[in-house]
Order: structure tokens, then C-alpha cells, then sequence
């Protein structure tokens, strides 16, 4: 009869706690990004509109949204497990309402300016976040860098549409 050491216990305890922290994580950003999805329409006015040649394919902007989603996974996860920083979900969660309210602005309101000021703000959050994540969760930290970039990318991309298109 196989008796389990309390070590393997232990192990197997934090491998559920971590698949619990993976899975809320994921729940939470497939909300936020479902509910993104839902509002962005490729139709005759984004056809109409002039792009800047620093915008990415809408392939290339899948693979980008896609990755900042991962990216958010992760740090949401690791969160989640190590719970006295988990405060800090919070701003991840506002970050995710606002790529809602994003995609409403521009896709659904057809307001590049709309678009333009959100995604401001967006950086404003990340960078908040990456100073949260300081001395906090280093490995957190650096996942969250490529965020900056990201809605630093899209909010120059949408900013040049906004002037193309005045």
C-alpha cells in the first residue's frame, strides 16, 4: 500500500493552487476580451479609413492582441497565487474595461479621437502597473513591459489615424 510523503502532498497542493490561479486568471481576461471582441466591426468605415504605414495587418494586430492577452494571463496568475499582491489585479481588471470600452469608441462610435484618449489613459495604467509590480513580483514586472509598448504602439497607430482621417 502506496503511503504519500508529506512533501508530494505539498507539491500536488500547490500544483491545484496554481491550475486554480491559471484558470480564474483566464476566466477573467476571456471576459474582458470576449466582450472587446464583441464590439470591434471591420466595415466599409475602416475600409474607408487611411491607415499609417506603422499599422500592423489585421493578422498581425491578432497575434499582438493575443500575446498582451497571454501576457495578462500570466500576471494575473501568478496574482492570484501569491495572494498579498493580489490588489493589484485591480488595475489589470480597469485595463481590461477599458479595451471595451476602446473598441466601442472606435469600432462602434467611430471615433478615432474617442479611441486615441482611451488608449492614453491605457498606457497611463500599464505603466502604473509596472511600477506596482516593482518590488513586488520581478517575474510579473517584466511580462508587463511588453504591455507598455503595446498600448504605446496602438495608441500611436490610433493617434495617426485620428490626423490621416480629420
Amino acid at each position: 500500500m502506496y503511503i504519500p510523503r508529506l512533501s508530494d502532498i505539498y507539491f500536488n497542493m500547490k500544483k491545484i493552487k496554481w491550475l486554480w490561479s491559471i484558470a480564474i486568471a483566464m476566466g477573467i481576461v476571456l471576459l474582458y476580451a470576449s466582450l472587446s471582441a464583441y464590439f470591434v466591426k471591420i466595415d466599409d468605415w475602416y475600409a474607408q479609413l487611411v491607415l499609417p504605414r506603422i499599422a500592423a495587418s489585421g493578422q498581425l494586430m491578432t497575434i499582438g492582441w493575443s500575446l498582451a492577452y497571454i501576457l495578462e494571463i500570466a500576471i494575473i496568475a501568478r496574482l492570484v497565487y501569491y495572494r498579498e499582491h493580489a490588489k493589484i489585479i485591480l488595475p489589470i481588471v480597469i485595463l481590461g474595461i477599458f479595451n471595451i470600452i476602446w473598441c466601442m469608441a472606435f469600432f462602434a462610435f467611430k471615433s478615432p479621437l474617442a479611441g486615441f484618449i482611451i488608449l492614453i489613459a491605457q498606457c497611463v495604467i500599464t505603466v502604473a502597473i509596472f511600477i506596482m509590480l516593482l518590488r513586488r513580483d520581478a517575474i510579473s514586472m517584466i511580462l508587463s513591459q511588453p504591455l507598455i509598448a503595446w498600448y504605446a504602439y496602438l495608441a500611436a497607430v490610433t493617434y495617426f489615424i485620428y490626423v490621416a482621417n480629420m
